[in-house]
């Protein structure tokens, strides 16, 4: 064994799969046989980083083609050990929260070695004045030092891939190894990437036997996250959830689950109401939101009186030199009367023209002056586009819903988020609201007069779990206005009818006519991509710009798919210039002026999943500013770990392009995309066009997407809203679950081959449509 110290210069290679990576060493000190100052090193390793020293084991090889180079079988960091940099390395990505002068203050309470002392003696760490979250980073970091490529490494021999080795990393930190060895399925709906095949694989590497009841319950959890994550779905109906159970656990032994379910319910992993299933902390979200709803929903103290509400409505409408209709007239009543009201409506409706009169309305009845106004005025949407046009519409600031109650910034937790109060909150785009965002922002309002709720029922739901917008209106407790009548359309345009068409699932020969804002093309998937090119390519020589150019569709894979539909337009809107900088990033090649897509939050850094921005420059050879751009006004730079959450925006899917308007949307739809063609997914497409919508490719898929409804989401939250706040009066409530009945709500094999209990497991009244669940499962058991 062989063994020298080095200083990373760059790493030349790194699988996308697995951990083996090919690295450019400078050589310290001496290498014995080995004379030259650098050298390759390959092998697995975990995170590295550029200009660290670390210290490598292993051999030197002759490799045919690329000569000496040294196979590393273990590398561990050399921590610094002079001041400059130790600082460097304390105020580095390692260890969020602790800046420069956090930094600096460490060394200069330890001295140069501060990082040995740390490491030998963590109880220094409450001497240095840090607050808790840095302390806990500290200690993170470095333990993360001794650990994490040790046990990265180890889990890529159990074929674990790195970004789910760091995340299990994360939530176990040094026990990872120990908590999956005891138990494989544990990590399940904790830890992000992580699957029920991957434990599987270790399950049978450990000797866990097939019929496991920790498999089981493993099982049942990653059928109900997969519901959760994929679906959106917060709950599963007890007899799927026993039926898919089954089938992904190949045991068909109904005893088993049935134990598996009382287990989690025991240990507040599953929640069980009446015939439905939940992830604790999904339910607990939910649960939470309800809550928070009745707390910020209480009736106002001092309530305007109607005929200074008709004043200042009738004020608002002289200023904006319109009328508003009964329906418009009564949006706007909700929401200066009542504390939590909701305004829905499609594309042409008025919705944007309403928002502007309830701020005058209430500027006039809360005798507001402008500087009043901009700081009682808060309003916010999910993306910063739908914000941009916000500001733009009332001529009031409007922030992303992360930026308004301060998500994300340094990694802010709950308790670090903003308190919001103010005259009125509105939310713009609600239906991309996921249950997550929501609980958070409800928190952050400590007293705010009228909160008003603003978004279109019929789109796309949230990209993540729940149907926060439509659940609050199903449930009928909170005063609705819902526009059914058109009022825009922009200088002619036969956008919004087709819209509403398409929403009404009309005749689908609608979509197939020329009119004088949209029009279809007619081709086959291999063709797919090319005329969308030329399309786009005619709309610059019409003079659109580029930026006004959007192309969407459902997927990333296939002829027509998102990948090979930027891989053409990038040539498009923005070639090659010469001498122009190339830098390849995953399967992505970036230039300068591409527009791009954030894939995931990065509070560091302020951006978020779904916003667009343009590359400013790309440097191959940069270390730490691979590459720079620009969104939304804030020029950030992206180091290589980065670009793995960027991808090219000329094509981006329906669901990312909500919140935002095109002047000119080519929608590409082929029956590649079969699973996806509903009529929500299309009729939120058609709205995206502000101008000109080309639609391109199978008719038959436009056609069935238009005649299929959507999916609708199972939650939890419609049914806690209502059992808080009373049923609609059409309605009959289910039965409420009693403290009896939730200590009797199990599953026992006895009474599973009895077929006597139902579906609410241990309820004694029945909900009237409810399968018997135990019947089910002693059919499927003969």
């Amino acid at each position: 064994m062989t063994e020298f110290t080095g200083k990373l210069k760059s790493i030349i290679f790194e699988s996308a799969d697995s951990l083996f990576k090919i690295l450019v060493v400078e050589i310290q000190g001496e290498l014995a046989d080995y004379a030259d100052d650098e050298i390759k090193v390959t092998g697995n390793f975990g995170d590295l980083e550029e200009d660290g020293d670390y210290r490598f084991s292993g051999q030197l090889v002759e490799h045919p083609k690329y000569g000496t180079q040294f196979q590393a079988d273990s590398c561990t960091r050399v921590l610094p050990s002079e001041s400059g940099g130790v600082e460097k390395y304390l105020a580095s990505d390692k260890f969020p929260g602790i800046g420069k002068k956090a930094a600096e203050k460490i060394v200069q309470a330890l001295g140069p070695n501060a990082l040995k002392l740390l490491q030998s003696d963590p109880a220094k760490i409450d001497q240095l004045g840090l607050k808790p979250k840095q302390k806990q980073s500290l200690l993170n970091g470095l333990r993360d030092t001794d650990n994490l490529s040790e046990m990265l490494v180890e889990l890529a021999n159990w074929g674990i891939n790195k970004r789910t080795a760091g995340q299990l990393y994360k939530k176990y930190h040094e026990q990872a190894l120990s908590k999956l060895q005891e138990d494989p399925y544990a990590p399940l709906g904790d830890v992000s990437g992580y699957s029920f095949k991957a434990a599987d694989r270790l399950a049978q590497h450990f000797g866990i036997a097939p019929n496991s009841p920790k498999r089981a319950q493993g099982a049942v959890i990653e059928v109900l996250s997969l519901a959760l994550t994929r679906e959106g779905d917060t709950y599963v109906l007890l007899d799927k959830l026993v039926q898919d159970t089954v089938s992904l656990l190949q045991v068909e032994d109904y005893d088993l689950v049935a134990e598996a379910v009382n287990a989690l319910q025991e240990q507040g992993k599953v929640v069980v109401q009446e015939n439905r299933a939940a992830l604790g902390s999904a339910f607990k979200v939910e649960a939470e939101i309800t809550e928070e709803l009745e707390r910020v929903s209480k009736p106002l103290k001092n309530a305007y009186s109607a005929r200074a509400v008709d004043r200042a409505i009738a004020h608002a409408e002289a200023s904006l030199g319109i009328t508003y209709d009964e329906e418009q007239k009564q949006a706007v009543k909700n929401a200066v009367t009542q504390p939590l009201s909701i305004l829905t409506g499609g594309p042409g409706s008025g919705k944007t023209t309403i928002i502007d009169g309830i701020l005058l309305a209430l500027k006039e009845l809360a005798d507001l002056d402008e500087e009043e106004a901009e700081e009682d005025f808060l309003l916010a949407a999910p993306t910063g586009r739908a914000a941009k046009r916000m500001s733009e519409v009332t001529g009031y600031e409007a922030k992303t819903i992360h930026r308004l109650i301060g998500l994300g910034i340094d990694g802010t937790e709950l308790d670090d988020l903003k308190e919001l109060e103010g005259a009125i909150l509105i939310i713009d785009e609600m239906s991309m609201v996921d249950i997550y965002l929501f609980k958070k922002l409800l928190s952050c309002i400590s007293y705010v007069s009228h909160i008003v709720l603003v978004g279109d029922k019929d789109q796309l739901p949230s990209v993540g779990a729940g149907n926060v917008f439509s659940d609050l209106i199903a449930c009928q407790h909170f005063p609705t206005a819902k526009l059914t009548v058109v009022h825009r359309q922009k200088d002619g345009s036969t956008i919004i009818p087709l819209a509403h068409a398409v929403n009404e699932g009309k005749d689908d020969q609608l979509l197939f006519q020329k009119t004088k804002s949209y029009s279809f093309i007619k081709c086959p998937p291999s063709q797919a991509a090319s005329v969308v090119g030329q399309i786009a390519a005619a709309a610059l020589k019409s003079g659109f710009p580029a930026d006004d150019i959007q192309v969407l569709g459902a997927m990333y894979r296939g002829d027509a798919g998102i990948n090979r539909l930027n891989d053409v337009l990038q040539e498009v809107l923005n070639p090659p210039q010469a001498k122009s900088k190339l830098l390849q990033a995953h399967d992505e090649v970036f230039r300068a002026g591409d527009r791009i897509l954030q894939l995931q939050n990065d509070p560091e850094k302020g951006i978020f999943n779904g916003q667009i921005g343009k590359v400013i420059a790309v440097n191959p050879e940069d270390k730490e500013e691979r590459l720079l751009a620009n969104f939304d006004g804030k020029e950030l730079a992206f180091a290589p770990n980065d670009l793995n959450n960027l991808t090219r925006a000329y094509a981006v899917t329906i669901h990312k392009s909500q919140g935002s308007e095109f002047p000119l949307v080519i929608l590409c739809l082929t029956m590649q995309n079969f699973i996806m063609l509903k009529r929500n997914l299309l009729y939120t497409a058609i709205t995206r066009a502000s101008s000109k919508l080309v639609m391109v490719g199978d008719p038959r898929a436009f056609s069935q997407a238009m005649k299929q409804e959507g999916n609708q989401r199972q939650t939890s939250l419609v049914y806690l809203l209502r059992e808080k706040f009373g049923e609609p009066a059409e309605e009959k409530a289910a039965a409420p679950i009693s403290e009896a009945a939730e200590a009797a709500a199990y599953l026992t094999p006895e009474l599973i081959h009895s077929g006597m209990i139902s579906p609410m497991i241990g309820m004694e009244e029945l909900t009237a449509g409810c399968e018997n669940l135990q019947e089910v499962i002693a059919k499927r058991g003969q």
